[in-house]
Order: structure tokens, then C-alpha cells, then sequence
């Protein structure tokens, strides 16, 4: 007597070739696991052999060239990195992840020339991107390019103005342009926007820096030009104003403190400290 179902359910078989694919992307991951494991304990010659493994074994291609790019920049081999950054772009043409490394490291290489020109690559694509703008501006500032990079500070403030590090890179281009006025001027507008920030606090510097310069240049004047002198003691404020001193509030109040207590007769006073 015959038993069972007669017409027992159609088995789809497993495609044989499957198997291999599933076996070769386990393996991939293992790879990029290992890859991790070694790069954390400083081996990065294994991890980057790693990385291939797992190229080769059908990883995630973007990933991996992306990863080989931040090995190769740890051991400061910049032709390395850049090349296995632009393989990863070749995979994927429209991330930004590995345009903005290459562009990192022409800075770390402070190759300037090549960081402009892969920053405008990078703006073509996306025209508001703050970190490539930042990025052309510090290679101009590296090629001593203070208009070029004064023009792309400008464009950032427009774009974000109320960026404190956009206004505190403007002050410090016009600083080293010897425009002391729009720097004063631009590290306070620092302190306005975020006045508990560290941009903040490097601004409250270079302000008392720059106030302190100036106060020994007036009071060196003062004691030298007796006219600029008596100006001095009647209205501080417009006498460095008519010599071309640009002080900051606090600067300001620290001159007719001075000039209240008496200036001196002869030479240069200690730099004061304005900022307690």
C-alpha cells in the first residue's frame, strides 16, 4: 500500500552558484573587521592588506578605497591616499566624502595649488559647501594669497553671516593686511555673536594684543609729540582716532584710565593687561 502525498510540494533548489557570493561577502566582512582590529593596534600595513582582501573578495569598493585613503593619509603618504580617493569617487561620482578628503590631504601636504583646484571641483558640484570653501580659503592664506582668501572669507560671511569662525577669519586676514580697524571691528562682532565660544576667546586675545600694541605706540607718542599729548588728555578717544589708532571698547576704557592717572613723561610703558 502506497503511503505519503503522492505530489509532495516542488523544492526550489538552491542556485549552487550562490553559495560562493554568500561565502566571498562573509569573508569581505571579516576582512574589514580585521582591517580595524589592526589599524587600532597601529598595524597599518596589515590593515591596508586587509582592505584589499576585502576589495577582492567584492566589498563595498567605495567604503574600502575610502578607508585605504584615511590609512595611507595616517602614514602621510599623500599620492597614495589621493589615488584611493579618487578610485572611491570613481564608484561613486556624486558622494562628497572622498572629494573632501582629497582636499584635506593637499593641506595636510600643504600642497595649495592642487587643494584650490580640488575645493573649486568640489563648489562646482555643490556651491554652498562651507567646509570647501574654508578649505580655499586656508590654501590662498598658504600661498600667501591674503585678496583671494580675504574674497572667500567675504562670500562665507554672505553665505552664513552669522558664523562667528567666518568673522573671526575675516579679522585675522584683515590683521595681516594691516587693516586695524575692520580687524578690531570684526573681533568684537566675534564676541557679539558667541560671546562664550572659543572663537571667542581667541578674539578677546588678538584684541588685547593688538590693544596693547597700540596703547605703547600712543603712549611713545604722547611722550614725544606734546600737542598729540595735550589732544590726548582732552578727548582720547578723537586724538588716536586723528593719528589712525583703532582701539576696542576695552582698550579704550584702559587708555583714559591712563591718561586719568597721569600719563607718563619719557618712554614706553609695560604692555598693560586689559582683560581680567
Amino acid at each position: 500500500m502506497q503511503t505519503g502525498d503522492p505530489n509532495p510540494p516542488h523544492r526550489i533548489a538552491a542556485d549552487p552558484t550562490d553559495i560562493p557570493v554568500v561565502r566571498d561577502k562573509r569573508r569581505a566582512l571579516r576582512e574589514i573587521r580585521r582591517a580595524e582590529q589592526y589599524a587600532a593596534q597601529g598595524d597599518l600595513p596589515q590593515a591596508i592588506r586587509s582592505l584589499e582582501e576585502a576589495l577582492h573578495l567584492g566589498a563595498d569598493r567605495y567604503t574600502c578605497y575610502l578607508r585605504l585613503a584615511r590609512l595611507y593619509q595616517t602614514r602621510q603618504q599623500w599620492p597614495e591616499a589621493v589615488s584611493a580617493a579618487e578610485r572611491a569617487i570613481e564608484v561613486e561620482p556624486a558622494k562628497l566624502t572622498a572629494r573632501e578628503a582629497i582636499i584635506t590631504f593637499h593641506l595636510e601636504n600643504r600642497d595649495y595649488e592642487r587643494a584650490i583646484a580640488a575645493s573649486k571641483a568640489l563648489l562646482k558640484i555643490a556651491p554652498r559647501h562651507v567646509p570647501a570653501r574654508d578649505a580655499l580659503g586656508a590654501a590662498y592664506l598658504g600661498l600667501g594669497d591674503l585678496d583671494a582668501a580675504m574674497r572667500v572669507a567675504n562670500d562665507l560671511i554672505r553665505i552664513d553671516p552669522s558664523s562667528p569662525s567666518h568673522r573671526f577669519t575675516r579679522a585675522h586676514l584683515c590683521q595681516h593686511r594691516g587693516e586695524v580697524r575692520m580687524a578690531v571691528e570684526e573681533f568684537q562682532r566675534v564676541i557679539e555673536l558667541s560671546p562664550d565660544s572659543e572663537a571667542a576667546d581667541a578674539a578677546r586675545d588678538q584684541l588685547e594684543s593688538l590693544d596693547a600694541f597700540q596703547l605703547n605706540q600712543i603712549l611713545t607718542l604722547a611722550c614725544d609729540d606734546s600737542v598729540f599729548r595735550v589732544k590726548l588728555e582732552q578727548d582720547a578717544d578723537n586724538a588716536i582716532g586723528e593719528k589712525g589708532f583703532s582701539l576696542s571698547d576695552a582698550g579704550r576704557d584702559a587708555l583714559r584710565d591712563m591718561v586719568s592717572d597721569g600719563l607718563p613723561s619719557f618712554g614706553p610703558t609695560p604692555r598693560p593687561s586689559l582683560y581680567n
